[in-house]
């Protein structure tokens, strides 16, 4: 009965997976250095024979990871158990670690009891020995779930520093077949004391433009119909991660695709890429740090959300805040319906369909504009509101309306 019980108060918190049953593709995985150190340590530590570090440093198979929210180190996490024949076992239930302190209480006896839990699988292969089944425990903690000082709350892994520092005797998981690898996306938690419970914290940086371009160019390999400007959608992603990227060029893919005035064009789906990111109907999964990071006039919406952030206002310098305010200022001034934006589009494809066409390439080429050209831009100055890519697309909208009606009353 006591078996019965302790595999219920395990499977409230964590979920267990058999190499033979994670599924990763390897292809599907952004190779970084940083994660080369992390195959590294748990090579060092699933090395039976003696090593020389262990000299120095008695590891404890604790590992804390530093990561921006959005990569695919979950992922790379499961192949790694999978290629090395570990059980991946990780933490489902985080929302009973933030209730009472007797939940916390509960989730340590279970990492202290960890391999009593994990012996008793019967449907492993029988030529295995028990003692020699290894697990890769991992904590995921969400990245929402940070310190608040102003309520003196701390976070999950402050609680879980704390109490491995204050117990008599550490749990040392490297004796329990098992090693710990805790994901955290908010450096601001972490402490000096971190050290006295982790053998080591690795920081995985952002990705920059060259790695980022090199996703956008696989993504691109791997679906050769498609076809993207990857300049212009990396001038709009900084900052961003690979699973971003790749999610947001899949949507961009199915609103093309279901939009039946252009999927029957072509497939350029960088007018798309960059609708989904100005109106804000993707969102990268950290947002508010792409706010606090973003450079003036990358894009309105963040910087909107930027000012309606207080407390990264007052970080900001007064020229930066004076430069959001003018840059507001000027959108509130300008601001036009969606009806009457289109309205306003059509008239335009009517009258100067092919000029406007000219005139919007040169504007995305950073060209000279000509006299004349200039005079018929200022008849529809709305167009400078969008980018030349939106421009370009919502002119081209517009002209399939005009010659649907037209065609509609015989014109």
């Amino acid at each position: 009965m006591s078996d019965i019980n302790e595999d219920l108060e395990f499977s409230h918190y964590f979920q267990r997976f058999l190499p033979k049953d994670i599924k990763i593709d390897k292809g599907s995985i952004f190779y970084r250095d940083k994660y080369n150190e992390i195959i590294n340590y748990i090579k060092a530590l699933l090395t039976d024979s003696d090593l020389e570090f262990t000299m120095f440093i008695k590891p404890k198979g604790t590992l804390l990871i530093n990561v921006q929210p959005g990569t695919d180190i979950l992922d790379f996490l499961k192949l790694v158990s999978s290629n090395y024949y570990l059980d991946y076992i990780e933490l489902i239930n985080v929302e009973k670690l933030k209730g009472p302190d007797d939940n916390f209480k509960n989730f340590i006896k279970i990492l202290e009891r960890i391999d009593k839990y994990t012996e008793k699988d019967e449907t492993d292969n029988d030529t295995i020995k028990k003692e020699a089944k290894r697990n890769l425990i991992v904590i995921n903690q969400p990245y929402n779930y940070g310190i608040d000082k102003t309520l003196n709350i701390h976070s999950i892994l402050h609680d879980f520093v704390n109490i491995f520092k204050n117990t008599t005797k550490a749990i040392n998981f490297i004796e329990k077949n098992s090693i710990l690898v805790w994901i955290n996306y908010n450096y601001e938690e972490i402490s000096s004391g971190v050290f006295d419970v982790f053998d080591l914290l690795i920081r995985i940086p952002e990705l920059n433009r060259f790695e980022r371009e090199t996703i956008l160019r696989n993504f691109s390999e791997k679906n050769p119909k498609i076809v993207f400007d990857i300049n212009t959608i990396l001038n709009s992603t900084d900052n961003w991660e690979v699973k971003d990227l790749n999610r947001m060029l899949e949507i961009a893919i199915f609103k093309h695709y279901i939009n039946s005035d252009l999927n029957n064009v072509s497939n350029e789906i960088t007018d798309s890429v960059l609708s989904l990111i100005e109106t804000g109907e993707f969102v990268p999964s950290k947002t508010i740090k792409i706010i606090k990071q973003q450079k003036i006039g990358n894009s309105v919406n963040l910087i909107q959300g930027a000012i309606g952030q207080k407390t990264e206002i007052k970080e900001r310098s007064e020229q930066e805040i004076g430069e959001q305010e003018s840059i507001l200022n000027e959108i509130k001034d300008q601001s036009i319906s969606e009806f009457m934006l289109n309205q306003l589009y059509e008239n335009a494809a009517s009258k100067n369909y092919n000029e406007l066409l000219i005139i919007i390439d040169k504007l995305k080429k950073k060209e000279h504009i000509e006299e004349n050209e200039r005079k018929i831009l200022a008849k529809y100055p709305f167009i400078l509101r969008d980018s030349p890519n939106m421009a370009h697309l919502n002119l081209e909208k517009a002209k399939k309306r005009v010659d649907l009606l037209k065609k509609a009353f015989g014109r």
